[in-house]
């Protein structure tokens, strides 16, 4: 299969995975809102997201690295190219900043599932809870962001 195809195939990967990215930290949104459960469980489901969370992770980097390097514009096999895509297309503008919004979502679900979540069951703390439900609201807004650089990326292709 030539590069063309194998991007066809990593898109059709990527897109539902990242799909069920942005609905786990739904899920986690969710979770930090409804008053009515006890904070351990709350954590308890936050901290089950961990390793699903490291396995989505995996694929979105694979699957989007090599998106990234075969793009409709330009093939990126260096920083300077990379450079290049960025600074004559607004596709490599948009997709800069993608990748902005995709490392600020993946720093923030790391934080509230591998950090917090644990500190506030280990510690009953009212405000480390405060905390992770500001970083899961922080991180929806990520998902967002992402979502609009994104739909940015499709509007340049037409």
């Amino acid at each position: 299969m030539d590069a063309e195809a194998w991007t066809l195939v990593s898109l059709l990967i990527h897109v539902p995975v990242v799909v069920t990215w942005i609905a786990l930290v739904g899920i986690e949104v969710f979770l930090c809102s409804v008053r009515d459960w006890p904070g351990g469980r709350r954590m308890r489901l936050i901290m089950a997201m961990r390793w699903p969370t490291v396995a989505l992770l995996v694929i979105i980097v694979v699957t989007g690295v090599w998106q990234t390097m075969y793009n409709p514009f330009l093939e990126v096999n260096s920083y300077a190219t990379l450079q290049e895509l960025k600074s004559t297309t607004a596709y490599g503008m948009a997709l800069f900043w993608k990748h902005v919004f995709v490392m600020g979502t993946v720093v923030l679900s790391l934080a509230s599932r591998f950090v917090l979540a644990p500190r506030a069951l280990a510690a009953g703390d009212e405000r480390v809870s405060m905390l992770l439900r500001a970083v899961v609201w922080l991180n929806l807004i990520a998902c967002l962001l992402t979502l609009l650089a994104t739909t940015r990326m499709t509007i340049t292709l037409h």
